[in-house]
């Protein structure tokens, strides 16, 4: 009976021996299965939050992108108001200057040199305006022309200058100070960028 308790046992531990195996087999498949579906799920969680993180920070740059531009703008209107307010205090600065300088008698001896220059280029009959309040110098002026028959008309600008034609020629010449001012105001512009644009 030995023998065949020893072959019992033999037998049992043989069958113990592959469920264990068999056991540890299917224990590593299913650990393997698991360990896969744990990995996909992991790498699925990991994607999903990897494109909620994306799409939050695009949203958040667009976000602060509109803020910013927002913020440059306004400030860029600021800085085009101030700049505005600058030009025409400077304007009125100089047009105050140019209301006491009409006064005197150098705005007199400008006005004859202007026209000097004028007669010199024209060398012919001309016609000169002048503001309305600048025609009683007129017969001063006309002395300027040394055998040149100058006319006089009421020009309409109002700073003071004055503009001349010359029909024969087709010439023009604007020396008033309103147009001075006008191109004063446009340089003033461009110097310190006076455009929203930029």
């Amino acid at each position: 009976m030995d023998n065949v308790e020893a072959k019992l046992e033999h037998f049992i531990s043989a069958i113990l021996t592959d469920a264990r195996r068999e056991a540890d087999t299917l224990y590593q498949e299913i650990k393997g299965e698991s360990d896969a579906a744990m990995s996909a799920a992991e790498d699925a969680a990991l994607a999903a939050a990897y494109r909620n993180i994306k799409t939050e920070v695009s949203r958040i740059e667009s976000e602060c992108g509109r803020r910013l531009s927002h913020t440059v703008m306004e400030n860029k209107r600021e800085l085009f108001r101030r700049r505005e307010a600058m030009a025409d205090e400077v304007a009125a600065s100089v047009r105050e200057k140019l209301r006491d300088y009409v006064k005197t008698d150098a705005y007199a001896e400008q006005l004859k040199s202007i026209l000097q220059s004028v007669l010199a280029v024209f060398e012919s009959d001309t016609v000169v305006y002048l503001r309305p309040e600048d025609m009683p110098l007129a017969g001063a002026l006309a002395s300027a022309g040394d055998g040149v028959k100058i006319t006089f008309a009421e020009g309409e600008f109002e700073l003071g200058g004055l503009e001349a034609s010359c029909p024969s020629k087709k010439l023009h010449v604007d020396e008033t100070f309103d147009t001075s001012m006008y191109e004063l105001r446009g340089r003033f512009s461009e110097l310190f960028g006076l455009k929203l644009s930029e």
